[in-house]
Order: structure tokens, then C-alpha cells, then sequence
């Protein structure tokens, strides 16, 4: 990463008070999936499967992918940073507040995970 990453979550976090693509209205089967462990965050930004999705699963995530990379290019542009940059920073703060006990979330190193009672396992890059 070339900029700090706590400086593009400042970026991050006072772009989404304004409203985002990650704020969108709560799909009610990805949050199931959620709970059960089948979709979850990554360290890159985006949702991905710790499992096999089931049914429109893969599509009702993928348009959240997609409504994701389309803010994150957006921000990239008006910051003049990366969108990896921008994603990358996006993931430390989904980690932070958004992976809940239960929840699978993928970490920096590829391995799936389920959060305990103990935080999320940050990327390096968010510290």
C-alpha cells in the first residue's frame, strides 16, 4: 500500500456517512448466509463464499460485489488513490465493525475463519 491505510479509512468513513453503496438496504437471504457461515468478508473488500452457495445466492452477492467496486472506483477517483487502495481500507473497517461473532470472514492470507468472541484477524495493512 502506498498510503496510510488508517488515512484512506478516515476517507472511507466519511464517505459512507454520506450514504454508499455499502450501506445498501440488507438483502435478507446474503445476511442468512451470513449467519450460517456461507458468505462472509474478505480481506480484499469484497463478500465471497466460504462455502458453496446455494439457490440465487451467487448472483444476489455478486450485485453487491459489483455495487461495491463501482464505489470503490468512484472514491478511488475523487481521492486519487487506488481502488484496491480504497477496498483494501473498506475491508479493515468491515472487519472491524461488520464481521460478527459466528460470521466467516476471509483473511489476508486466504484461509477462511469464523470470528469468536475476540475481534476479526486484521490484514497487516490495516494497523
Amino acid at each position: 500500500m502506498k498510503r496510510p491505510v488508517k488515512l484512506l479509512m478516515a476517507l472511507m468513513i466519511a464517505a459512507a456517512a454520506g450514504g454508499s453503496a455499502l450501506a445498501q438496504a440488507a438483502d435478507p437471504v446474503v445476511e442468512q448466509a451470513r449467519a450460517q457461515g456461507v458468505v462472509g468478508e474478505q480481506a480484499d473488500g469484497y463478500l465471497g463464499f466460504a462455502k458453496s452457495p446455494a439457490g440465487d445466492l451467487k448472483s444476489r452477492v455478486d450485485a453487491i460485489n459489483i455495487k461495491r467496486r463501482a464505489f470503490y472506483t468512484d472514491l478511488a477517483a475523487k481521492r486519487g488513490v487506488t481502488v484496491q487502495e480504497v477496498a483494501a481500507a473498506t475491508a479493515c473497517e468491515l472487519f472491524q465493525t461488520r464481521v460478527v461473532p459466528g460470521e466467516a470472514y476471509r483473511s489476508e492470507n486466504g484461509a477462511w475463519l469464523v470470528r469468536g468472541s475476540a475481534p476479526a484477524q486484521l490484514p497487516s495493512y490495516c494497523k
